[in-house]
């Protein structure tokens, strides 16, 4: 059996990803945002008041990428930092009320674009990607 690069599972995962990624663009182009700002605002909805390195954990961005967006988020007055009390050196973040505004909106377009990318699926099939993936990242996050 030769290997084919358009059947691995590694390069369908990256794949679908891409065309995710891309769909959202398209999607939050007319707002002037990008996909990882929605990552950063639909994380601050559900978990307000991070610290930038806990919320460049809980978005698995680079602290130095999410310091930039962060900077864009802020100009659009979406989010605010804010030095920690005990800790100048760690900033907390938090999402603005115009950046709440758009929860709703941020949070019904994932639903629309991936009930897209899922159509034709079952809600078993559904149930078992989500396992599976689930386990592909513990697997490899065991390993670090």
């Amino acid at each position: 059996m030769s290997f084919e690069s358009d059947k691995s599972i590694g390069f369908l995962i990256a794949k679908a990803r891409n065309v995710l990624k891309n769909e959202f663009e398209k999607e939050l182009k007319p707002y002037g945002l990008s996909y990882a700002h929605r990552v950063i605002l639909v994380r601050l909805c559900e978990k307000d008041g991070l610290t930038q390195k806990e919320l460049a954990q809980d978005t698995y961005f680079e602290q130095s990428n999410l310091t930039l967006m962060l900077d864009k988020l802020e100009l659009k007055g979406l989010v605010k930092r804010t030095a920690k009390e005990n800790d100048r050196r760690a900033y907390l973040v938090t999402i603005t009320p115009e950046g709440e505004k758009l929860q709703k909106l941020l949070v019904q377009m994932g639903e629309d674009v991936m009930d897209k990318a899922l159509h034709g699926l079952s809600n078993a099939q559904k149930e078992e990607l989500s396992h599976m993936l689930q386990l592909i990242y513990k697997n490899l996050k065991s390993t670090k």
